[in-house]
């Protein structure tokens, strides 16, 4: 059984463009192959482990090797829980509003969690930064007020997607795949005609999976 793992970052529910998309494709892949398992994770009820002080003093001794005490061992075992649900994932779903410019603090707390030195990438100065995840494909669907895609002059302002489609490819190892609903606020003909570009690009993508 195939499973996909779709992480949902806008608190907006329905009214969100990005997460109504996103159930779209999730639907119109079932309806594809039934077979596919949905792990859903709503980063605004999920309860993230808080990185701080045992949880980074933790990650640092899994960085140099070094044997964790009981509080560490129980801060990066909830870490470790985080980092095993997107392993778990052949297909990574991700619903991402931009806020000023950039992502949900919600979804960089799971950035944050799930990036773990000797659990998903490892780093030497000859080499820099390299995945340990073997690959997996993923689908980034990314809404904005504004256009700020290439060509907009607005490119320059976009810390959601560039952000994202870096944090993918070199420390978690993904193919990735972007879907932008952009703009979501301009005159109705340009909103409209935005909405559906989208969607026939989640359509397309669903048809390559």
């Amino acid at each position: 059984m195939k499973k996909l793992l779709f992480i949902e970052s806008s608190p907006r529910g329905n009214e969100s463009s990005s997460t109504n998309l996103a159930r779209k494709l999730i639907g119109d892949l079932l309806e594809r192959d039934s077979t596919w398992q949905v792990d859903h994770m709503d980063l605004w009820t999920e309860e993230l482990p808080p990185m701080s002080g045992p949880t980074v003093s933790a990650k640092y001794a899994v960085f140099s090797g070094e044997p964790l005490s009981a509080e560490q061992d129980k801060a990066w075992s909830a870490v470790v829980n985080c980092i095993d649900r997107f392993c778990a994932a052949d297909l990574v779903l991700m619903a991402v509003p931009m806020w000023n410019f950039g992502i949900p603090y919600v979804l960089k707390h799971f950035v944050d969690v799930v990036t773990q030195p000797r659990l998903t990438f490892t780093w030497t100065p000859q080499d820099g930064y390299k995945t340990l995840l073997p690959p997996r494909r993923a689908i980034i669907i990314s809404s904005s007020a504004g256009d700020y895609s290439v060509g907009s002059g607005n490119e320059h302002n976009d810390f959601q997607l560039r952000y994202l489609t870096a944090w993918l490819k070199i420390y978690m190892g993904c193919q990735v795949d972007s879907i932008s609903v952009s703009p979501t606020i301009a005159d109705p003909d340009t909103v409209k005609a935005a909405a559906l570009a989208a969607r026939r690009r989640a359509e397309e993508l669903v048809r390559g999976i």
